[in-house]
């Protein structure tokens, strides 16, 4: 009888034995599983922090900034002459092209002025004396980037008495 039971134990335990093979089997399935799951979404997520941080970087946008110009009279060097400018400042992440601005309703096409991306490059557009002179002004400029894609930045400025304040708005893509 101690036999019997003996042999009954051992093939109890052999029977436990393959359960718990298998209960670790599934566990490491369920483990590998899991892992690739994570890791996958680890990928996504990190494809969209990727493209999230390409397009901070790949953008297209213009300021437009007052410059006093002073010019000295030839004949009488003591006397001088303020003019003013409105610069277009590039500060894209790459070359943008001008085409063409439209200051105070009178459209000026420019061909495809480019603009390097860097702080030290601009385009001048003359304040007009009777611009000047009425003290407020509206600009619009239209200007592609390097893939082709055009845009349009709408700007107005109002003298006040010693310089120009220039507003601008943020561009718009032109489909």
């Amino acid at each position: 009888m101690e036999n019997l039971f003996t042999e009954e134990l051992l093939l109890n335990t052999r029977k436990n034995n393959m359960t718990i093979d298998q209960i670790v089997n599934l566990l490491t399935l369920l483990a590998t599983v899991l892992a690739v799951y994570f890791a996958w979404r680890i990928g996504v997520r990190q494809n969209q922090i990727n493209e999230r941080a390409l397009s901070i970087s790949d953008f297209v946008e213009i300021f437009l900034m007052p410059q006093q110009v002073i010019l000295q009279d030839q004949s009488n060097e003591s006397k001088t002459f303020i003019k003013w400018n409105i610069l277009i400042k590039n500060v894209s992440s790459y070359p943008i092209y001008l085409n063409n601005f439209t200051l105070n309703g009178i459209k000026q096409d420019i061909g495809s002025s480019a603009i390097p991306s860097n702080s030290d490059s601009w385009y001048a557009v003359p304040i007009l004396e009777d611009v000047q002179k009425r003290g407020n002004f509206s600009l619009v400029v239209s200007f592609e980037d390097y893939l082709g894609q055009k845009y349009q930045t709408e700007g107005y400025g109002i003298f006040d008495g010693t310089s120009w304040q220039i507003k601008s708005k943020k561009r718009i893509k032109i489909i």
